[in-house]
Protein backbone atom coordinates (compact mmCIF):
# COMPACT_ATOMS: atom_id res chain seq x y z
CA UNK A 1 0.00 0.00 0.00
CA UNK A 2 2.83 2.37 0.84
CA UNK A 3 4.52 1.77 -2.50
CA UNK A 4 1.28 2.44 -4.37
CA UNK A 5 0.68 5.64 -2.40
CA UNK A 6 4.25 6.76 -3.10
CA UNK A 7 3.78 6.02 -6.81
CA UNK A 8 0.64 8.17 -7.00
CA UNK A 9 2.35 10.96 -5.05
CA UNK A 10 5.13 10.93 -7.67
CA UNK A 11 2.51 11.00 -10.44
CA UNK A 12 0.89 14.05 -8.84
CA UNK A 13 4.30 15.69 -8.55
CA UNK A 14 4.97 14.99 -12.23
CA UNK A 15 1.57 16.34 -13.23
CA UNK A 16 2.34 19.54 -11.30
CA UNK A 17 5.19 20.17 -13.73
CA UNK A 18 2.82 20.02 -16.70
CA UNK A 19 0.69 23.17 -16.67
CA UNK A 20 -1.60 21.76 -19.36
CA UNK A 21 -2.46 18.57 -17.45
CA UNK A 22 -6.20 17.87 -17.70
CA UNK A 23 -8.13 18.47 -14.50
CA UNK A 24 -9.68 14.99 -14.68
CA UNK A 25 -6.23 13.39 -14.80
CA UNK A 26 -5.04 15.31 -11.75
CA UNK A 27 -8.27 14.53 -9.90
CA UNK A 28 -7.92 10.82 -10.72
CA UNK A 29 -4.34 10.77 -9.43
CA UNK A 30 -5.43 12.50 -6.21
CA UNK A 31 -8.28 9.98 -5.80
CA UNK A 32 -5.87 7.04 -6.22
CA UNK A 33 -3.46 8.56 -3.71
CA UNK A 34 -6.29 9.07 -1.20
CA UNK A 35 -7.50 5.49 -1.74
CA UNK A 36 -4.09 3.96 -1.07
CA UNK A 37 -3.40 6.17 1.95
CA UNK A 38 -6.77 5.25 3.52
CA UNK A 39 -6.43 1.55 2.66
CA UNK A 40 -2.90 1.52 4.07
CA UNK A 41 -4.09 3.14 7.31
CA UNK A 42 -6.89 0.58 7.54
CA UNK A 43 -4.59 -2.42 7.07
CA UNK A 44 -1.93 -1.00 9.39
CA UNK A 45 -4.51 -0.65 12.17
CA UNK A 46 -6.14 -4.05 11.61
CA UNK A 47 -5.08 -6.84 13.97
CA UNK A 48 -6.37 -9.96 15.65
CA UNK A 49 -4.80 -10.67 19.02
CA UNK A 50 -5.23 -14.07 20.65
CA UNK A 51 -5.12 -14.16 24.45
CA UNK A 52 -5.72 -16.83 27.05
CA UNK A 53 -9.28 -15.55 27.64
CA UNK A 54 -10.32 -14.84 24.06
CA UNK A 55 -9.54 -12.87 20.98
CA UNK A 56 -9.40 -9.14 20.25
CA UNK A 57 -10.50 -8.00 16.79
CA UNK A 58 -9.18 -4.54 16.00
CA UNK A 59 -9.93 -2.53 12.88
CA UNK A 60 -9.57 1.09 11.86
CA UNK A 61 -12.85 2.04 13.54
CA UNK A 62 -13.48 -0.46 16.33
CA UNK A 63 -12.10 -2.87 18.92
CA UNK A 64 -14.10 -6.00 19.71
CA UNK A 65 -12.85 -8.21 22.54
CA UNK A 66 -14.53 -11.64 22.44
CA UNK A 67 -14.24 -14.36 25.06
CA UNK A 68 -13.80 -17.91 23.75
CA UNK A 69 -17.20 -19.00 25.06
CA UNK A 70 -18.85 -16.07 23.24
CA UNK A 71 -17.85 -17.44 19.81
CA UNK A 72 -20.89 -19.24 18.42
CA UNK A 73 -19.53 -20.41 15.05
CA UNK A 74 -16.91 -19.70 12.43
CA UNK A 75 -18.02 -19.91 8.81
CA UNK A 76 -15.54 -20.26 5.96
CA UNK A 77 -16.48 -18.71 2.62
CA UNK A 78 -13.99 -19.42 -0.18
CA UNK A 79 -14.00 -16.94 -3.05
CA UNK A 80 -12.03 -15.72 -6.04
CA UNK A 81 -10.17 -13.07 -4.04
CA UNK A 82 -9.42 -15.42 -1.13
CA UNK A 83 -11.18 -16.91 1.85
CA UNK A 84 -13.51 -14.98 4.15
CA UNK A 85 -13.86 -16.14 7.76
CA UNK A 86 -17.12 -15.00 9.35
CA UNK A 87 -16.99 -15.27 13.15
CA UNK A 88 -20.45 -15.16 14.73
CA UNK A 89 -20.22 -14.05 18.35
CA UNK A 90 -22.62 -12.95 21.05
CA UNK A 91 -21.26 -9.43 20.39
CA UNK A 92 -22.03 -9.58 16.67
CA UNK A 93 -20.33 -10.64 13.46
CA UNK A 94 -16.60 -10.16 12.99
CA UNK A 95 -14.76 -11.05 9.79
CA UNK A 96 -11.22 -11.58 8.58
CA UNK A 97 -9.76 -12.79 5.30
CA UNK A 98 -7.00 -15.02 4.04
CA UNK A 99 -4.94 -11.86 3.45
CA UNK A 100 -4.14 -12.06 7.16
CA UNK A 101 -0.91 -13.94 7.83
CA UNK A 102 -1.44 -17.34 9.49
CA UNK A 103 -5.22 -17.17 8.92
CA UNK A 104 -5.56 -20.98 8.84
CA UNK A 105 -3.79 -21.29 12.18
CA UNK A 106 -6.05 -18.59 13.66
CA UNK A 107 -9.10 -20.47 12.36
CA UNK A 108 -7.88 -23.70 14.01
CA UNK A 109 -7.16 -21.95 17.32
CA UNK A 110 -10.66 -20.45 17.32
CA UNK A 111 -12.26 -23.83 16.71
CA UNK A 112 -10.22 -25.51 19.45
CA UNK A 113 -10.47 -22.86 22.15
CA UNK A 114 -14.14 -22.08 21.49
CA UNK A 115 -14.80 -25.85 21.47
CA UNK A 116 -16.48 -25.76 18.08
CA UNK A 117 -16.79 -28.73 15.76
CA UNK A 118 -15.34 -28.35 12.29
CA UNK A 119 -18.11 -28.67 9.73
CA UNK A 120 -17.59 -29.33 6.04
Amino acid sequence: MTAAAAFWAVVIGALAHFPGAPFGTVLSAVAFLAFFVIAGAHYDRMAIVVTQDGVLFRSFFRRVPVRWDDILRVEVHPGLAGTLYAVATRRGLVQFTSLLARHRELFQVMLERARLARSR
